[in-house]
């Protein structure tokens, strides 16, 4: 993370017009370090910087879980851009109009939620495990943080309630992932979506951004994330203001669970106060696991899903 903080230092100099097209060049390596999928190891992998500053060894590919026991199915769809997205259905062992959809943070693809998905499927759920864009076995060169995934979010909502119209959706993710699913919540869902789990997400990605330079002592965080709004802008299609999971969570209704671990040294745990502060949901819940870290609450089996299957009932899905 410093190192992609430190890169964005030149964007200083770009906004004040000097240096012309090096620090041009400096700034669109940042984002690519960042964003574009591919890295020394592995051109169709997760990017560079995923490589070098994802914290957590239990994120390792090499240590994820295998595809669950469950009969299977591979589901494609074109997003709304023209990309071929690809995904796993697991079907339960009964006849069910309960389905969620697992989705994966920074620099992963389907396979990190697998641990997941055998406790949405005793519970007799339908799990749809998509890769997101520039993701697993999805077509797309950037990651946007949430913009363009929430639209593939909703898109894949979508898929599952022309597949069966009495379907009761769930949307749950789980870092980036619950930023994606939040992100969705600002697009037109389908009726079938009934409720939000949203696991150590962020509320705003510039706010972020400049919370960390600051506990770094890196200057003029205001000015380097102009900057970089800019440059993602340029290269990704999207601005990094955008990127504002808070925005759309106060536009949505729907029963939402918001999770962080409490020692969390990526995402500070405030940032699920402040979401749940603006959300106008009649149904929503704040929990916050005693010594978890980033991404890792589900680590902790049934003590973690006694108490989101405790909440979806409640939201009567």
């Amino acid at each position: 993370m410093k190192k992609i903080l430190y890169l964005l230092l030149v964007l200083i100099v770009l906004m004040a017009g000097i240096g012309g097209g090096f620090l041009y060049r400096e700034g669109m390596g940042y984002v690519d370090y960042a964003l574009r999928r591919g890295n020394s190891r592995d051109p169709w992998g997760p990017p560079q910087a995923f490589e070098e500053i994802y914290p957590y060894p239990n994120k390792d590919p090499r240590n994820q879980p295998k595809a669950p026991l469950a009969p299977t199915e591979i589901w494609t769809l074109q997003s709304f851009d023209g990309l071929q997205l690809v995904g796993s259905h697991f079907l339960p062992d009964k006849e069910s109009h309960r389905w969620v959809i697992l989705v994966h943070g920074y620099g992963c693809n389907e396979r990190f939620m697998w641990g997941v998905a055998p406790y949405y499927l005793k519970r007799g759920y339908h799990v749809v495990t998509p890769n997101m864009r520039a993701s697993g076995k999805s077509e797309g060169t950037y990651l946007t943080m949430g913009v363009l995934e929430g639209k593939d979010v909703a898109q894949w909502a979508r898929e599952i309630a022309a597949v069966d119209p009495q379907a009761r959706i769930v949307l749950h993710g789980e870092s980036m992932g619950a930023s994606d699913v939040m992100m969705a919540l600002g697009e037109p869902l389908p009726k079938n979506v009934k409720a939000v789990i949203e696991d150590s997400g962020y509320s705003d990605l510039s706010r972020f951004l400049e919370e960390r330079m600051e506990d770094l002592a890196i200057p003029y965080p205001s000015a380097i994330i102009q900057g970089a709004n800019l440059l993602m802008k340029i290269r990704t299609g999207v601005f990094l203001r955008d990127v504002s999971p808070i925005k759309e969570v106060k536009k949505s209704t729907l029963p939402i669970l918001f999770i962080h671990g409490s020692r969390d040294e990526l995402i500070p745990p405030h940032m699920m106060e402040d979401l749940a502060s603006q959300s106008p949901s009649p149904i929503k819940e704040e929990l916050l696991i005693k010594g978890g870290r980033h991404a890792e609450n589900d680590a902790l089996g049934d003590i973690y899903f006694r108490q989101v299957f405790r909440f979806l009932e409640r939201a009567g899905v």
